[in-house]
């Protein structure tokens, strides 16, 4: 069987190559990144090599490559403004254990809770429980009885504001023979969830 020079020529070039590099292949640490919006994401990888994300990037990938069989371990280090940011797969493992290193990285705003609290939410004479509805715009309801309520008084939730929304809560008019205006019902969402709406509910 012959054994050609080009054969020969591409295998020792190989040797010279993995000797030149100890003998291990190398991996890039990388992945995919999802609705990131906001600035200040910082990930790092074995807690010394760091990386900051711009905003709207959709991809990452470390500088510093790894050798084959080392173990890699990418955290977040810092969360970008007013999001929340997670893995949707492991961030931890081994080099050469796949094929290359590709995770997968999602980002959600923050959203905190809209609420406040109801006075004159009152049974009717006969003792039936009234019941009133709120609204933030087309994003939220919330109904909230009488029944549950303690002299009239009662905190509701009408569900979460992302950060950085605004949010606009008003109460749907009904026959209940209550008339019910809202205060403090509009606004935008900014860090801290909102309690100090307040629903005043009198008779008609």
């Amino acid at each position: 069987m012959k054994f050609s020079f080009v054969s020969a020529v591409a295998a020792l070039t190989m040797l010279a190559t993995l000797a030149g590099c100890g003998g291990k292949q190398q991996y890039t640490v990388k992945g995919n990144v999802l609705n990131l919006t906001n600035s200040g994401l910082v990930l790092t990888n074995n807690g010394g090599d760091d990386l900051s994300l711009p905003v709207g990037a959709t991809s990452f990938a470390f500088s510093k490559q790894i050798d084959y069989g080392t173990m890699y371990t990418v955290a977040i280090k810092a969360q970008p403004a007013h999001m929340t940011c997670g893995w949707d797969t492991a961030n931890v493992g081994s080099a050469g254990y796949n094929v290359e290193i590709t995770l997968q990285l999602s980002c959600q705003q923050n959203a905190y809770n809209l609420g406040g609290q109801i006075t004159g939410l009152t049974a009717a004479a006969d003792g039936t429980a009234r019941t009133i509805t709120l609204i933030n715009g087309s994003s939220g309801t919330a109904t909230i009885s009488s029944a549950s309520a303690t002299n009239g008084a009662v905190d509701f939730v009408i569900g979460t504001v992302a950060d950085g929304q605004s949010y606009g809560v008003t109460a749907v008019p009904s026959d209940n023979g209550l008339s019910c205006t809202v205060a403090n019902g509009t606004g935008v969402m900014h860090e801290v969830a909102v309690s100090n709406i307040l629903v005043t509910c009198v008779p008609k």
